[in-house]
Parts: C-alpha cells; structure tokens; sequence
C-alpha cells in the first residue's frame, strides 16, 4: 500500500508539474538538457558551499571536510549522469523515469529535511548564508534529477503539428 502511494506521488510530480514544461521547452531544448544543468548548477552552488567558508570566514579544512566530501559526490554523480545520455531516445520511453526513483524520492526527502532545518534555525546561528547556498543546491539537484526523467519530445517530422491550421496571434499585427 505505501509502495503504490510513493510510487504515485512521484508520478504525480513527474507528470503533473515537470512533464508539462518539458514538452513547452523551446525547440532547440530538450528536458535532459535542462535537467543536466540545473545538476551542474548543482555542484557549482556546492562549490560554493565548500569554498566560501574557507575563503570568506577563515574556516580551518577540518571543519568543511563534510562538505567537501558532499562537493566530490556531486562531481562524480554529475560525471556518471553525464554517461546516462545515449540511454535516453526520442522514440522510446526514458529508462531513467524508473531506473532513477528512488534517487529522485530520497533526495526529495532531503530537501524537505533542509528546508525545515533552514528555516526552522535561529537567526543568530553562523553559517546563516551557507544554508541557503545548500538548499539551493539541492533544490536544483532535485528539479534536474526530474528533468532527466521527463520523456523526450518526439524528432519533428514525427510530431502532430499541422501548420496550416495554427493558429495565429490574437492580435493580429495590422491593426494600426
């Protein structure tokens, strides 16, 4: 029962809200693109969470081990999605809509957890900046991981688009 419901919402997720964008990207874009640089987006907000605090404040490297460990799995997670791009074909389903559930649902789960440690933390805590640098870091790790599993527009010549019934502007041009 509670397989089914996750399993849901993350077809809700995927179809409901990043599905609808991906098929009204412009032309030339497609939603694994997107997806591929909201996730170098990603490690370079990461970056800056490592980096920051060693320049800004003086950190000693002990104290941001953590961090810089998380920048290095970002840096080869980014490098294995990299790999992934033959695998997704206009004319076949995305094989990482399933492939990479659990990934999107537990990295959804720790935006929430951010989130609420974000801005559920005192004002006066330190590292009030840094903070939100990861959370917006994993908030656009998140919103590329679902790009990546929209499905891919068909090539136009196989598109449903007769132009000769389009419709135009509902101003047309000459007017005045």
């Amino acid at each position: 029962m509670k397989a089914g419901f996750v399993q849901a919402f993350d077809d809700f997720i995927l179809d409901r809200l990043f599905q609808p964008v991906a098929d009204r990207l412009p032309e030339p874009m497609t939603a694994w693109s997107v997806g591929i640089n909201f996730q170098l987006g990603s490690v370079i907000l990461q970056a800056a969470c490592a980096l920051l605090p060693l320049l800004l404040n003086g950190a000693s490297f002990s104290e941001s081990v953590q961090t810089v460990l998380v920048l290095l799995c970002s840096v080869v997670l980014f490098a294995g999605f990299l790999r992934f791009r033959p695998l997704v074909r206009p004319e076949t389903m995305n094989p990482l809509r399933p492939m990479m559930r659990s990934l999107r649902l537990i990295c959804l789960g720790f935006l929430v957890y951010e989130a609420f440690s974000v801005f559920g933390a005192p004002a006066g805590q330190g590292g009030w900046l840094w903070n939100r640098i990861a959370l917006l870091s994993q908030l656009a790790f998140v919103t590329g991981l679902y790009f990546m599993a929209c499905q891919p527009r068909p090539p136009r010549s196989q598109r449903w688009v007769n132009e000769r019934t389009s419709v135009g502007p509902i101003v047309p041009d000459n007017i005045m």
